[in-house]
């Protein structure tokens, strides 16, 4: 047996010998110092494109509502949300005050909610927004993406988490 790993046992053993330390505490012990901390990358858990149209100009109550479920596992440590949305005109995209929509995100986790509108009056045709969440509840979440107007979006979800 290697002298390091002999002295490393006999460390952790002989507090549990005198009584100050119990035989669960020891194999604790042992277990964490054996086991190889866990690697952890980035994975996509939503890629999506979608476009919006006739229909969902009309009305704000026709707007064309997608979810996107997902779960995040135990140790995740970040969880990061893109979203992308263009509004044109079915008319022609030059002519940009034609360029009229809505756009409703709201995320679920397992105990809050977080919601953001934007209304392009006024305002530029395109949305650009970045979420960020460290250390993000593990459960079941939602992104629900409600937009009205003509146009498309882009959303990408990514978790860094234990593989």
């Amino acid at each position: 047996m290697n002298k390091k790993a002999l002295i490393i046992v006999a460390l952790l053993l002989l507090p549990a010998l005198s009584g100050c330390v119990g035989p669960q505490d020891v194999y604790k012990k042992m277990a964490e110092f054996f086991r190889h901390p866990p690697k952890y990358e980035w994975i996509k858990i939503i890629t999506a494109q979608e476009e919006f149209g006739w229909m969902d100009m009309v009305n704000e109550d026709f707007a064309k509502v997608s979810e996107y479920p997902f779960m995040i596992k135990n140790e995740t440590e970040y969880l990061r949300i893109y979203i992308e949305v263009n509004f044109s005109n079915p008319i022609s995209p030059r002519i940009e005050s034609l360029n009229q929509g809505h756009l409703n995100i709201t995320i679920l986790s397992p105990s809050k909610n977080y919601t953001k509108t934007y209304c392009t009056t006024l305002k530029s045709n395109e949305y650009v927004d970045y979420f960020y969440f460290a250390d993000p509840e593990p459960g079941n979440w939602k992104i629900i993406v409600k937009v009205a107007g003509y146009g498309k979006y882009k959303l990408v979800a990514k978790v860094y988490q234990p593989t």
